[in-house]
């Protein structure tokens, strides 16, 4: 069994994933192991053990008995890691495990980000559950300042990890001239003093937050961090943000003073807001499509991912498209003919071939629940953003 590591779930190794393929089947399952809400997770055992039953019963009903078989012995050789995914001692909350079932390799993954739970046996490993988490959970930097100085954290998939921390700078005050002896409270306002004191500080703070901006600017291209939380109360958010100028547009604004938070609290508080900020992006993307160089609709998106031309896929994962392949590997809409007659296949999964098809071309995916029913409605669920 190999494990897919949370930081390399990459544009790459998801193409990789969805072009394994194996003669018997591919079993793809996945687990929501919450034990807060199923303890020990026996319920989470007893609902996949009935997905695999009713899985194996279809099979067998559909044949040809030779078939069934087969995935009858691949899902017994298998059974002991299909039974690791409900072990309440494991990490992670989302699991999900893909087995060839002709010779029982399998791979595994995990991470924090809720994974519903789904049985799925095709020729080839079933994706769209980790392309949704991985466009969700994206990775993140996460600025938390207060008074004690700043640290800076890398974000993904749920999980937090300190990645830097910056210790606040200590200032040996200069001598002070006082204001005129026997001033008044109200004099001492403006004193000298007190000037010299405020003026210091500004150029403590300032220095202290060219500090900060140099220190993400410099973890930005290890990490890949598409967005920057910066969270530093009242007093040091807007001034965190106003920082980076050049992360405007990726820049996510908390308000709230998280550095003093636990760290299991902090965790939660900060994937809440990065999960609120991918809603609103999301929203703000579909409203973009009705004015940029798109292709609308399965037909036109497989005819535009034919031609590689193809930037950005966005999709309704809950709409299945069929169709058919040529001998070429073209892709075609259900009902649709080439230009020249060819050998044609059908493809009751053209949803999978039109994603693998994007990620092999370089494009980003983004799949995006309920579009078809909103935004993507006269779409079909479906659009891509064009290169030409």
């Amino acid at each position: 069994m190999t494990d897919l590591a949370p930081e390399s779930l990459t544009p790459d190794a998801l193409l990789e994933l969805s072009r394994r393929t194996d003669p018997v089947g591919v079993l793809s399952i996945y687990v929501d192991a919450d034990s807060g809400v199923d303890p020990g997770l026996r319920g989470a055992a007893i609902d996949i053990d009935n997905r695999l039953a009713e899985l194996q019963r279809r099979t067998e009903d559909q044949g040809p008995p030779e078939l069934a078989r087969a995935v009858e012995d691949g899902i017994r050789r298998v059974r002991p890691q299909i039974h690791r995914l409900t072990d309440p001692a494991l990490s992670g909350r989302g699991r999900a495990l893909f087995c060839a079932l002709s010779d029982g390799q399998t791979t595994g993954f995990s991470s924090q980000m809720r994974l519903a739970h789904r049985v799925v046996l095709a020729a080839g490993a079933f994706i769209h559950p980790l392309l949704e988490l991985a466009d969700e959970g994206r990775p993140a930097g996460v600025v938390l300042a207060s008074q004690d100085g700043a640290r800076l954290l890398d974000w993904r998939l749920d999980e937090l990890r300190e990645v830097a921390r910056l210790e606040p700078e200590v200032v040996q005050a200069p001598h002070e001239r006082a204001g005129p002896l026997g001033s008044t409270v109200a004099s001492r306002q403006g004193s000298p003093k007190r000037e010299q004191r405020a003026a210091r500080e500004r150029d403590r703070l300032s220095r202290f937050l060219a500090a900060v901006a140099a220190a993400v600017e410099s973890h930005l291209p290890e990490h890949g961090w598409e967005r920057v939380l910066v969270s530093g109360g009242d007093r040091l958010t807007e001034p965190l943000a106003d920082a980076l100028p050049a992360l405007r547009e990726r820049i996510v604004r908390d308000p709230r003073l998280l550095a003093q938070l636990a760290p299991a609290e902090l965790a939660a508080a900060v994937s809440e807001r990065l999960r609120s900020d991918h809603r609103a992006r999301e929203l703000d993307l579909l409203g973009r499509t009705r004015e940029a160089a798109a292709a609308r609709g399965v037909s036109e998106v497989a005819a535009a991912l034919n031609e590689g031309r193809v930037t950005h896929l966005i999709y309704d994962p809950e709409v299945r498209y069929e169709g058919t392949i040529d001998a070429d590997g073209a892709l075609y809409a259900a009902g649709e003919a080439p230009p020249a007659a060819r050998e044609l296949t059908d493809e009751p999964r053209l949803t999978e071939r039109l994603v693998e098809r994007a990620l092999g071309t370089g494009a980003r995916v983004s799949p995006v629940e309920g579009a078809a029913a909103g935004a993507l409605a006269e779409a079909g669920g479906i659009v891509a953003l064009l290169r030409w």
